[in-house]
């Protein structure tokens, strides 16, 4: 059945399923006056379901690793079901009640080693048994608890990146005003760009393999924050995300230059001193337990060799030698590439969205770090939704890192390698693929940056739905600087008009009387005060004092003297 145009509702708001005609057969697209209200419509309680029966489906995927006897080990590479969380519990010494920082030393950022300890004593409060009289039964039996109560703190902050992005994706800003006190009036709208993140595999697939995703929760809680204009309270969970994991600082590094750009500066302040504050403190606090544990930490964060998953580590494989200063060239790289993101957001036309910036700043870290980790993809993913909800490009960036996931592991155990040989080339395929991807997503972003008009969130009057008081920003005073004289100018020219359109008699223009020789238009830089095609224009003929017309092209648009009143209006 074909449905008249009218009653159509616009391409661009119309479902992708829609777009491919596949609902044909249930009475075609929605229409233009339908009421898509209800709980049916609305896609909080789908998201929850989904990312609920996604994420029972990777616990059900890690079950084969569970071992329950410890004389009988499972091989967690072939399996491809690994994780950091039982295997650090059961082979660093916690099972026996030791302290995390001074007794055993983990080397883990202070909100991960906040999160194991919590995650261990609410294991003996549940009955594992944790102390030093544990047998190596009962620390593995108190392992498989402890796992298990760490699948419900990830599957909470699972849900908090869900609801985050629910509440930021692409439309949230549609019908939202602001305040006299620069706050929203009403809830953001919810966002159905949230399915990108609720039935991503990448989530199914490194959701589990360590503590990743509770930093990420935290990342979007503060892009939550700074959206809805609460700075001091955005710069403290970023200052949080932070001490988990310093990647998180990309997304300040983002708020930063876009905040440089627009002259924001008062709420720039304040978001920048309390996450510096609550980071200091979370290390403070680590430095003092153990100064010794602390450094260690911080040294193997910056200074330690070359690791999977990078160009580096395809080059130490191939030629069978370290590269040197893999380091200082890995950061010297990485700062090159934000240097360069900075001045790129900085010239262009139009300032890019929050989330543009902070997704290509994640991606040039994972292209030139020394080490990339398949859990690294938790923090892309959600940036990657908010940024270009494009679902060409989630799916190559998508499969990509499914396909690095399952490299990584089989190249661990082995399973990669040709008989007789050292080199896997598989696992190198499987790196330049994943490299290739991301810089295909970053290449798209770029595109949206450098063309704004194309860029599938600002339509309509939307403008940023993440940036908060960036969100409709003029981009510096500059603008406003030159907005003004230019606006004086144009009143002084209507002023004129109604001068010379009363004649020499010099009766005003009423309010009522139409003005037909000025006409005020958007004033902007380099923009003229006359409408084109108005009768004031240079196609208009314009009279002098006497009624004799011209045809001088500027005639009507000449400022008039002001020092000579007595000698009526000249031209």
């Amino acid at each position: 059945m074909t449905f008249p145009q009218r009653y159509a509702r616009p391409e661009h708001r119309r479902s992708l399923a829609s777009r491919w005609g596949l609902d044909g057969r249930i009475g075609g697209p929605m229409g233009r006056h339908a009421w898509p209200r209800g709980r049916f419509f609305d896609p909080a309680p789908w998201a929850v379901l989904t990312a609920t029966l996604v994420w029972l489906l990777a616990i059900y995927r890690m079950t084969p690793c569970i071992q329950h006897n410890v004389t009988k080990g499972v091989d967690p590479y072939q399996r491809l079901c690994y994780s950091d969380i039982p295997v650090i519990y059961q082979s660093s010494g916690m099972g026996h009640g030791a302290g995390l920082l001074r007794g055993i030393g983990i080397e883990q950022s202070p909100l991960v080693t906040a999160l194991m300890a919590f995650t261990r004593a609410v294991t003996g409060l549940v009955g594992g048994h944790v102390g030093p009289t544990a047998s190596p039964q009962q620390v593995l039996d108190a392992s498989n608890i402890y796992w298990g109560i760490a699948q419900i703190v990830l599957f909470a902050a699972f849900l908090g990146v869900v609801v985050a992005v629910m509440l930021m994706g692409r439309g949230s800003d549609h019908g939202v005003g602001i305040t006299a006190q620069g706050r929203p009036d009403s809830p953001p709208r919810r966002s159905w760009d949230v399915f990108w993140v609720a039935a991503s595999p990448s989530i199914y697939l490194a959701g589990l393999v360590d503590f990743t995703l509770v930093p990420v929760c935290l990342v979007m809680f503060s892009l939550l924050a700074w959206a809805r204009r609460r700075p001091a309270l955005a710069g403290m969970l970023i200052g949080l995300a932070c001490a988990g994991s310093l990647q998180a600082g990309l997304v300040a590094f983002a708020v930063v230059v876009l905040c440089l750009r627009a002259t924001r500066l008062t709420e720039l302040g304040r978001y920048l001193v309390t996450a510096i504050t609550v980071l200091a403190a979370c290390h403070l606090v680590v430095l003092l337990i153990s100064p010794r544990t602390w450094w260690r930490s911080f040294h193997n964060t910056f200074w330690s060799g070359t690791g999977l998953g990078t160009v580096w580590y395809i080059v130490k494989d191939s030629t069978g030698s370290i590269v040197p200063w893999v380091g200082w060239i890995s950061g010297v790289l990485t700062a090159a590439g934000l240097i360069a993101l900075a001045w790129f957001s900085l010239s262009t036309p139009r300032r890019p969205r929050l989330s543009q910036v902070a997704c290509l700043a994640v991606i040039v870290f994972l292209l030139t770090a020394k080490v990339y980790s398949p859990q690294f993809v938790l923090l892309l993913i959600p940036l990657c939704v908010l940024a270009r909800p494009d679902w060409r490009d989630w799916t190559v960036i998508t499969i990509t890192e499914s396909l690095y996931f399952c490299a990584v592991w089989a190249h661990l155990g082995g399973l990669t390698m040709p008989g007789g040989s050292s080199s896997d080339v598989v696992y190198w395929v499987a790196i330049v693929l994943r490299l290739g991807g991301q810089v295909w997503f970053g290449w798209g972003i770029l595109d949206d940056m450098r063309r704004p008009w194309v860029d599938s969130v600002r339509v309509g009057f939307t403008d940023d739905p993440t940036g908060g008081v960036l969100d409709h920003a003029p981009d510096g005073q500059d603008e406003a600087a030159v907005v003004e004289p230019e606006m004086a100018e144009v009143e002084d020219q209507i002023a004129v008009s109604r001068e010379v359109g009363a004649g020499e008699t010099g009766a005003p223009v009423g309010p009522g009387e139409p003005r037909d020789r000025f006409e005020l238009s958007a004033v902007g830089p380099g923009v003229s005060a006359v409408q084109p095609g108005s009768p004031a224009s240079s196609t208009a003929m314009a009279e002098d004092s006497t009624g004799t017309p011209t045809d001088r092209p500027d005639a009507a648009g000449e400022r008039l003297a002001a020092d000579e009143p007595e000698t009526g209006p000249t031209r």
